[in-house]
């Protein structure tokens, strides 16, 4: 029996660009995994700044990047291949340039997602996730560079999706005054605190009932990892529940290290040393306001949900 055709996803993200291609798994909306490649290229430098802007050299390693991820995307002859970008382009003054490059240097289109449709293929993607099949109402929190997506699904249907500039890229610029130095109180007080008020804001609804918090994004990826090397394991051997403890216990650790001893830590990119102590204060601050104990980590993350519209259209 012939392999059912491959689909290419390309995610030019805030902290990381990534690729997956995939095919159609056996089960109905499966998306079977076939490569995935994660460059960290952070191109959202700036990104907190009144008028967001590109740096040329973030431009660069940008295009780079992208150069070399669609040759390997190509390698394996998808059938359709697709390339979005989210906050770091979408929020930049001078993104449109930067994808006129893209596609004067790939022949592809760069598409920039809103934050709607960002958090819908977010959604999208987890239905793909096995270890889910089962939950048919639960908030999902995907954190990223830029933003911080907050989907409330009930019944397998999106009832509020909403993306707010909570990405931890962001919230460091803003409220780090020495990248260098360790957190203080004040900072992580600061950083919480606008968290809270955001999201509060934002009308998102984490009501009693609405079941368990299923998390995607780099940040949860890195913590997971990070725990799961201190237990002497794997990350997929890593149970996927994080409990809130786990994660203020990491924060704190993290806070209270200057950065070239963050970087050190086994098994966390040392690109995102500088950014994980506030991905995980907003992480924690996320976990207060829905009164949980806990998240569920999902590796099935955008690329997966915009692969499955792909393999639908084949």
């Amino acid at each position: 029996m012939p392999e059912s055709p491959t689909v290419a996803v390309i995610d030019v993200g805030s902290n990381s660009i990534k690729l997956l291609v995939a095919r159609a798994g056996q089960a109905p909306g499966r998306v079977e995994t076939v490569f995935a490649e994660t460059i960290e290229t952070r191109i959202s430098a700036g990104i907190s700044r009144e008028l967001p802007s590109l740096t040329e050299a973030a431009m660069a390693a940008g295009l780079a990047t992208i150069e070399d991820l669609v040759h390997l995307a190509r390698d394996y002859q998808p059938a359709a291949l697709r390339m979005v970008a989210t906050s770091a382009v979408r929020d930049a003054i001078n993104g449109m340039d930067f994808i006129d490059r893209v596609r004067e240097r790939t022949g592809i289109d760069l598409q920039v997602l809103s934050g709607t449709e960002e958090a819908t293929y977010i959604g999208k993607g987890l239905r793909a996730d096995p270890q889910i099949e089962d939950v048919h109402r639960f908030n999902q929190m995907d954190i990223g560079g830029g933003s911080l997506e907050l989907i409330h699904f009930d019944q397998d249907q999106i009832k509020q999706a909403i993306s707010l500039q909570l990405g931890a890229v962001r919230l460091s610029e803003r409220f780090i005054q020495d990248r260098d130095a360790p957190l203080d109180a004040s900072t992580q007080a600061a950083i919480r605190e606008h968290v809270h008020a955001s999201i509060a804001a934002s009308g998102f609804n984490f009501d009693a009932g609405a079941g368990p918090l299923i998390a995607t994004g780099g940040a949860i990826v890195v913590t997971r990892a990070v725990l799961a090397a201190q237990a002497g394991l794997k990350i997929e051997e890593r149970p996927a529940y994080l409990s809130k403890a786990e994660i203020g216990k990491l924060a704190a650790e993290l806070c209270a290290l200057p950065l070239h001893e963050r970087m050190a830590t086994p098994h966390r990119p040392a690109a995102r040393a500088d950014i994980l102590p506030t991905a995980l204060i907003t992480i924690d601050a996320a976990l207060e306001l829905a009164a949980l104990d806990g998240l569920t980590h999902s590796f099935y993350n955008l690329r997966y949900g915009i692969a499955s519209e792909l393999l639908e259209s084949q």
